[in-house]
Order: structure tokens, then sequence, then C-alpha cells
């Protein structure tokens, strides 16, 4: 009898890295086909990510990635293959607010807030974003009233650098204990409702799906939990602090595929 595995993947810094030919980073054409693959003999694949359903829409259309299910905003949103809304964890109106009332005082090169579909970016140091790139990934910018009208799902603060971001972190943590939980990934911090993350995200699609065997793989801070709480894979060109939780280190997502589908030698990966 055939086993149905389930594989839940981060997507910046890991499905989407900096390749040798290319400048910016890229979904290269052997992980797309051993996605594909791995769902042909009867696997579910999907993407858990910090970007909301707006911001990765994009990027699955323009690679042609097909996935099984989506955990958008760090397990704050959880949709199906054909992109039903299965479960929702929705900020406080209250908690939002002074959120926002927070970081007026806050140096940072942007903050914004996302709902399901669309973005606002409420404050701007001096965020360098293309218009173009901008509109398809469904960021506005938002006024204070138009903010304060709307439902809030997470937050996103891009700061200078990734030091910055876990000064910033430690900051806010004290002030939102038991309110919001943040997670960093790099120069960012995505903040969710208090208790979501990422692997709260892949539990509760592992008791939809209910897989033989569950895997989890990711490069940054913020996938953290998950890979502790499923011994789960890391990127090697990562976050070196993944490694001491993690079951195998992959370079790639096509080598972490071939892997779970038996065609890599257990002597290979880190």
């Amino acid at each position: 009898m055939r086993t149905m595995q389930l594989l839940a993947s981060d997507y910046d810094g890991t499905l989407k890295q900096y390749s040798d030919t290319e400048k910016r980073p890229t979904v290269k054409k052997g992980d797309k086909e051993a996605i594909d693959e791995f769902r042909k003999r009867g696997n579910l694949f999907g993407i858990v990510t910090g970007r909301s359903k707006g911001m990765i829409d994009p990027e699955l259309k323009k690679y042609g990635i097909g996935i099984d299910f989506l955990i958008a905003q760090n397990g704050s949103a959880i949709w199906d293959r054909d992109f039903r809304l299965l479960y929702v964890s929705e900020i406080d109106r209250a908690i939002a607010d002074r959120l926002a009332d927070v970081m007026k005082r806050q140096k940072v090169i942007c903050f914004g807030a996302a709902g399901l579909e669309s973005s606002g970016i409420l404050y701007d140091g001096g965020y360098d974003m293309e218009d173009s790139k901008r509109e398809q990934m469904r960021i506005e910018y938002w006024t204070e009233e138009a903010f304060r009208r709307r439902r809030v799902i997470s937050f996103f603060i891009k700061n200078e650098s990734g030091q910055a971001a876990e000064r910033l972190a430690a900051e806010l943590l004290p002030i939102f204990e038991g309110q919001l939980s943040f997670h960093c990934n790099k120069e960012m911090i995505d903040v969710t409702a208090y208790g979501v993350s990422k692997e709260t995200g892949v539990r509760w699609i592992e008791s939809y799906h209910h897989p033989d065997r569950i895997a989890v793989i990711g490069d940054a801070l913020n996938d953290l939990s998950m890979i502790r709480a499923f011994h789960g894979y890391y990127i090697t060109s990562g976050c070196a602090e993944l490694k001491q939780y993690a079951e195998r280190g992959f370079s790639n997502m096509e080598e972490c595929l071939r892997y779970m589908m038996g065609e890599m030698d257990e002597r290979e990966g880190r």
C-alpha cells in the first residue's frame, strides 16, 4: 500500500533562491519538476510562508507551481488547493490599533498590515519597491483612517538589518506579551495573533489531510518552530541555527524531494 507523504515548504530562501545564473532569486526548473513528480505520485505539497495570499499568488502563477495547500501569514490563514479559505486567525482590533500607534515612534524602513488578500503600507521610511511589483503583490498605501476600517490578519515590519529586526522584536515582545507573536525573518518581522506560527499552521493541515508521513523545510528563524516540531529539513545556505534541530539539510527543493521519493542515497544530504 502506497503511503501519502506531505511536505510543507517555506518559500523565500527555500523554494525561491539565488542561482548561479540569475541576479535575483528564482524558482529553478528542476525544483518545479520535482514538485510536479512528487504530487503525481499521490503526495501533497504546499507552501508555508509569511506572505499573504495576495503576495504569494503572483509567484505561484509566474513559476507555474502547483500546490495542495497554502499556509499564509505564518499560519494565520490556510487555504486549500482551490484557494478556498479553511482557517483564519485575526488580530484583535484594539491590539492592532495599539501596535500601529507604537510603531509611529519606531524608525523602520516600512511598516504595514495585511488582510486576507490585500496589504497596505502604513509608514514608509524609504521602502524601495517598484510600483509594478507593489501592485502585482496587491500592496497599497493605506491612510490611518483606511487602516482602522480594515480587518487585520498580520503585520509586516522591514528593518535595516537582521540584528535591527531582532532588537525591535525583543522590545515589542514585553509590550504585547500574550497578545501578539513576533516572527523574525532576516530583516523582516512578521506579526500575528498570539500563539500563531508556522508550526500551528502545519499541525492544522496535518489534522486536515492525515498524511502517513509529514515533513517541513525552511531556511530562516521563522521556520524554526515547525522544524523543531516535525524534525524537519533545512536549506544549507540558510540560517545555521536550524541545523541542530533539523533531521537533514538540502541545498534545494529538488534534492529534498528526491530524498523523500527514495531517489537519493541515505548518505547524501547533510
